[in-house]
C-alpha cells in the first residue's frame, strides 16, 4: 500500500488512510487514537439527521470534536 497526501475538492488530506463511519465504534477517544497512529481522515458516528434536526442531546455528543486534530467528517443518515 502506498501511503500519499490526496484532494477532496480544494482540501489536501495528509494521507490515504481512512477510518470509516461506524455506528457505535468511532467515537471521540477511538478517532483520536486513530489520528495518533497515522490515519488522514476519520468520521463521527452515524447520526440521524432527523435527531440533529430536532436537537437530541445523545445524537449531539455523538458528533463532538472537541480536542480532535485534522480532517474530521460527519455522517450522517435519514429515515
Amino acid at each position: 500500500m502506498y501511503v500519499k497526501p490526496f484532494e477532496i475538492g480544494n482540501v489536501t488530506i495528509k494521507n490515504n488512510i481512512l477510518l470509516a463511519p461506524m455506528a457505535g465504534i468511532t467515537d471521540l477517544p477511538f478517532r483520536i487514537i486513530c489520528k495518533e497512529n497515522g490515519a488522514g481522515l476519520s468520521f463521527t458516528e452515524m447520526a440521524s439527521a432527523k435527531a440533529i434536526f430536532y436537537g437530541d442531546e445523545k445524537t449531539k455528543k455523538l458528533l463532538i470534536t472537541e480536542g480532535e486534530l485534522g480532517s474530521i467528517r460527519s455522517s450522517n443518515f435519514r429515515k
